[in-house]
């Protein structure tokens, strides 16, 4: 897997070697620019913006000129005139909380009418209903209401929300339109027919009109475009700045036009800085392409990522380390190796952190207590960040870090000739602030990453990962049998994960929605029939094509629900491009004489998998469902089970581009094999020993000998421990 042949077209091998020319070309100018930013000769003219001027200045000739300062100031208060603007989507919005005020009560109905039940139950009832508080008074009030009493509360809940739900609402005029609800309740009403409209008809209101931010765009960028041009003319000796007053940046503009701020680079500061910069693109350059480059050079985006992280770090060290005062020691290096830790691996950070700590050493005064400092945090909060899926680990490996900065201190200090116990605590307390907000920064770093480039965050791991989330429940509605699959493979992937020291996370939650696409056309797929094959009707293509479609049909559900991209690859790799075999060979057995089948109607289109995390849900969902068909009843059964189909893969290319080693394909085999070991530790059903099983046990035992459809892209595979087999 590791030493295959590149078959890639030309233009592509051009095209992605091109991006990692791309890649050290940007970021080389990139550090060059940034570090060189301060390196100029300042004119006689020192002033900056907010801070008061020192002397009187004044122009020295006359000039005139447009003012951008007055023209975009005047824009941005001509776009700040223009109210947002908002929309109605219809009347759907009403028509559907009427619908939910019908379905509310219909339940309550049946509550109502449960005479078996207690009141303790029947208020539980009410107090469960999803989206809707039932306090415990307004639920008895409901359940001693009579009939009639009943049906005027119906009435009046459905009347008060219809109305309300006609109006413009707003998000931020919610609370508002509650209130009025309440008011709104009929003055007829006894207490307890008030206590329960005056409860539950707020809670049906919610907004009918929406920001419209293109709408708003527009009006504002043609207020914008409205505005006129700003001339401004300067007459000679005419005083641009007072002393004492505080600089605007009008003062500035004209002081450019006027030429009195131009300043010239020291070309061989520039150099330097050039050459050092260069040097650490190059290293790290060639790491990535020894370590990388086989798996990631597809993705253009974990380049992209990469030279965005360094860049904007480049310039938060040009702003903080080389300034003067304690934000030297509040560069965040820490943050920004935890986010590459997590990101890439381990010792692709560790040799960022040292590579990039050493520029910033060289660049900046006290360079070698300022590399230490920076290369020592960012290395202990890699090697303390063991486990990313919790937020309160990047907080330990900050807190590493910031001992890890305080230890530094201590070791340039310590061995001064005189030393300044209290300033030496003073920038140790701003050491420990700078590990607090280096995990901060890392958790802001992969929301801002997560939504700028698609990455997936351990913050959207969890949330993705709740099973009460509206797609996974959407699938338990329509395909309990595929949702019951998925969880399955979810357990057995990550398992396996845990062996190789993958993602766990990222693959349990890719394994949950990796066959979302199934929700469109449940009965087509084994898990969710129920004794009728509704393929036995069918000719194998259209067959292939509907088994095939749930790709693409998960494709589209996971853009709808804006899963992230990492996720997205789950559904799109899970397959590979293996043939649907059942339907082909099936094809090919109903062929006329002389008639070819193409073979390329019956694969999936791929891609195969293209990182460790997707080739391990490949193989977890095919070993799953086969397993689940034959019921494997012994050691050797699993064993010949798990050992044909991860064979069966590797022989066809399946993995080649996976990244997986052989070492961890045989860590795979091993966790799978245990895993259905456990699953399917029963014994098997014998004719004679029904006696000796009970009723549960029978029915387990039955289901080991139970015959049930193979997935569509597995063949027959014979588990008989004859050794003739």
């Amino acid at each position: 897997m590791t030493a295959q042949t590149d078959e890639r077209p030309r233009w592509r091998k051009l095209l992605q070697s091109s991006l990692l020319w791309a890649f050290a070309t940007i970021v080389t100018l990139g550090l060059t620019i940034i570090f060189s930013f301060n390196l100029v000769t300042a004119s006689d003219v020192q002033v900056r913006p907010g801070e008061p001027a020192n002397e009187d200045i004044l122009a020295p000739r006359s000039v005139n000129y447009e003012s951008e300062v007055l023209l975009n100031s005047a824009r941005e208060n001509a776009r700040a005139s223009v109210q947002e603007q908002y929309t109605r989507d219809g009347n759907d919005i009403g028509r559907n909380q009427l619908n939910l005020v019908n379905a509310v009560f219909s339940f309550a109905d049946v509550v109502r009418a449960d005479t078996l039940a207690t009141k303790e139950t029947q208020l539980s009832y009410l107090q469960a209903i999803q989206g809707l508080t039932v306090q415990e008074r307004v639920g008895l009030d409901l359940l001693e209401l009579t009939a009639a009493d009943y049906d005027v509360v119906k009435r009046e809940v459905s009347r008060i929300v219809g109305d309300l739900m006609r109006q413009d609402i707003r998000e931020n005029q919610i609370r508002d339109y509650q209130i009025i609800a309440r008011r709104e309740a009929s003055l007829e009403l006894t207490a307890k027919q008030e206590n329960v409209v005056t409860n539950l008809a707020p809670q049906f209101i919610v907004p009918t009109v929406f920001p419209d931010p293109e709408a708003t765009a527009v009006l504002r960028d043609a207020a914008a475009e409205s505005v006129g041009t700003f001339p401004v003319s300067i007459a000679n000796n005419e005083r641009i700045v007072r002393q004492g007053d505080i600089v605007t940046a009008l003062d500035i503009e004209k002081l450019t036009q006027l030429g009195l701020l131009q300043s010239q680079l020291d070309w061989r500061d520039v150099a330097a800085i050039f050459v050092a910069s260069l040097l650490s693109v190059v290293l790290i350059t060639m790491y990535w392409h020894q370590f990388f480059w086989p798996r990631e050079r597809n993705n253009g985006r974990a380049l992209t990522v990469l030279a965005s992280l360094i860049l904007v770090f480049a310039a938060i060290a040009k702003l903080m380390i080389t300034g003067a005062g304690f934000l030297t020691y509040m560069f965040p290096m820490a943050a920004l190796s935890m986010l590459l830790s997590v990101i890439y691996d381990v010792r692709f950070s560790i040799a960022i952190t040292i590579i990039l700590a050493a520029l910033i050493g060289f660049l900046t005064p006290n360079s070698l207590e300022l590399a230490a400092y920076s290369a020592v945090g960012g290395l202990l909060a890699i090697l303390t960040l063991q486990d990313a899926q919790r937020i309160n680990a990047f907080f330990r490996a900050g807190f590493a870090a910031a001992i890890g900065y305080c230890a530094i201190i201590l070791v340039f200090r310590l061995n001064q000739d005189t030393i300044d116990v209290i300033n030496m605590l003073e920038i140790m307390g701003y050491a420990v602030v700078n590990g607090v907000l280096s995990a901060a920064l890392t958790l802001v770093g992969f929301f801002i990453l997560g939504s700028l480039f698609g990455l997936t965050t351990t913050l959207q791991l969890q949330e993705l990962a709740r099973l009460d989330h509206p797609l996974l429940q959407e699938l338990l509605r329509r395909a309990p049998g595929t949702y019951h699959h998925s969880i399955m493979v979810a357990n057995l992937a990550e398992q396996a994960a845990e062996k190789i020291k993958a993602n766990s996370a990222l693959i349990r939650v890719g394994a949950f929605y990796h066959d979302i696409g199934k929700m469109n056309r449940p009965p087509f797929y084994s898990e969710n029939q129920e004794g009728v094959n509704p393929h036995d009707a069918l000719d194998p293509l259209t067959s292939a094509r509907i088994i095939l479609s749930h790709v693409t049909d998960g494709l589209e559900l996971a853009k709808r629900y804006k899963l992230p991209y990492r996720i997205r690859q789950f559904i799109a790799e899970h397959h590979g491009t293996r043939l649907v075999k059942g339907f082909y060979y099936k094809a090919v057995e109903q062929a006329a004489e002389g008639e070819v089948v193409d073979a390329e109607k019956f694969r999936y289109p791929g891609s195969r998998p293209r990182s460790r995390e997707t080739g391990v849900v490949m193989l977890a969902d095919v070993i799953e469902s086969t397993s689940r068909a034959l019921q494997p009843n012994s050691e050797k059964a699993i064993e010949k089970l798990v050992n044909s189909l991860i064979d069966e893969d590797l022989t066809e290319g399946q993995l080649d581009e996976s990244g997986l080693t052989l070492g961890d394909i045989r860590l795979i085999r091993e966790s799978f094999i245990k895993t259905l070991k456990g699953r399917f530790h029963v014994r098997v059903k014998y004719p004679g020993n029904d006696e000796l099983l009970s009723v549960d046990e029978q029915a387990v035992a039955g289901t080991a000998v139970a015959p049930t459809r193979l997935p569509a892209d597995v063949l027959p595979i014979q588990l008989s421990e004859d050794p003739s087999s």
